[in-house]
C-alpha cells in the first residue's frame, strides 16, 4: 500500500510541474536582452570533476528553448557526468535538475536564465533574432576558453576544463581557435 501511495504522489508531482512548466508568457514583439553568459558550475553538488558538465549543461539552461532542448540538455549532463566522474553522480545529477531545474520552480539557474522578460516560467523556441542573440553570447563565452597544451583540455579557469567533444559543440560555429596556456 505504502508503494502504491508512493508512486501515485510521485505522478502526481510530475502531472503538476508538467502543467506548471507548460504554461509560457506572451512573445515579445522585439527580442529581450540576453544577459552575458555565467556559470555558477555545479550549484549546490560539488564541482570536482563534473564542473565541466555542469558549465556546458549551464549554457544550454542560460540559452532556454523548448521543453526537448531542454531534456537534451539533461540527458547530456547525465551523460558527461557519467563519463568523468561515474553513472551514479550523472544519475543524482540528472534527478536534481529533472526535479529543480524546471521553469517556475524559484532556483537560481533555472531553464532560459539568462533572458530578462519571463522567459523562466515556460517553454518556448527561440526566434532567429534570439538564436542570434546566443550564438553572439557563446562567441564570447568560447573566447574565453584557452587549450592547455599540456593536457590538451579546454580550460574554463585555472582549474576547471570542458571535454573536447563539448568545446566542439560549443563553440564549432564560432571559428574561435582558444589560446594556448
Amino acid at each position: 500500500m505504502k508503494d502504491f501511495l508512493a508512486d501515485r504522489l510521485v505522478r502526481a508531482l510530475f502531472v503538476v510541474t508538467g502543467l506548471i512548466t507548460t504554461v509560457g508568457g506572451p512573445v515579445p514583439n522585439t527580442p529581450p536582452k540576453l544577459e552575458a553568459f555565467s556559470s555558477n558550475g555545479c550549484s549546490v553538488f560539488p564541482d570536482g570533476p563534473t564542473y565541466g558538465c555542469c558549465y556546458v549543461h549551464d549554457m544550454a539552461y542560460w540559452a532556454g528553448g523548448t521543453a526537448a532542448e531542454r531534456r537534451k540538455a539533461d540527458r547530456a549532463l547525465e551523460l558527461c557526468a557519467g563519463d568523468v566522474s561515474n553513472h551514479v553522480v550523472g544519475g543524482i545529477m540528472y534527478a536534481a535538475v529533472t526535479i529543480f531545474g524546471t521553469p517556475g520552480v524559484p532556483t537560481r539557474v533555472q531553464w532560459g536564465y539568462g533572458w530578462e522578460d519571463s522567459r523562466q516560467i515556460g517553454y518556448s523556441e527561440l526566434t532567429r533574432a534570439e538564436r542570434d542573440q546566443v550564438d553572439a553570447r557563446k562567441q564570447d563565452a568560447c573566447k574565453t576558453l584557452t587549450l592547455d597544451a599540456d593536457s590538451g583540455r579546454y580550460m574554463i579557469d585555472s582549474t576547471h576544463w570542458i571535454r573536447d567533444v563539448d568545446f566542439q559543440q560549443l563553440c564549432s560555429a564560432t571559428s574561435i581557435s582558444p589560446a594556448r596556456r
